[in-house]
């Protein structure tokens, strides 16, 4: 029996098994992105961080990028999801 408690969400594997979501937000030109997470966990593993610190090292905004401007002037926010938003979505082992 493994033991699920204390319970620390703090990478993107750990995050798909929990089902919960994660946006960004451009503090530059104020666009926001949900991302999928389970694209992030094939692209980046499942083991790289989902703190602040691991996703800024890869996740940028590419209309400021486009643009000239600084574009890792980004926020994450973590999102829990409902059953609604949780169809066709299955729990990782």
């Amino acid at each position: 029996m493994s033991n699920k408690y204390p319970f620390v969400e703090d990478t993107l594997g750990k995050k798909l098994a929990a089902g919960t979501g994660l946006s960004v937000y451009c503090l530059t030109c104020r666009r926001t992105a949900l991302l999928d997470v389970a694209e992030l966990v094939k692209r980046l593993g499942p083991d790289h961080s989902c703190m602040h610190w691991g996703l800024i090292k890869v996740i940028y905004c590419h209309e400021c990028r486009a643009a000239g401007r600084e574009d890792r002037n980004v926020q994450f926010t973590n999102h829990a999801l409902t059953p609604e938003q949780r169809k066709g979505w299955t729990p990782s082992p």
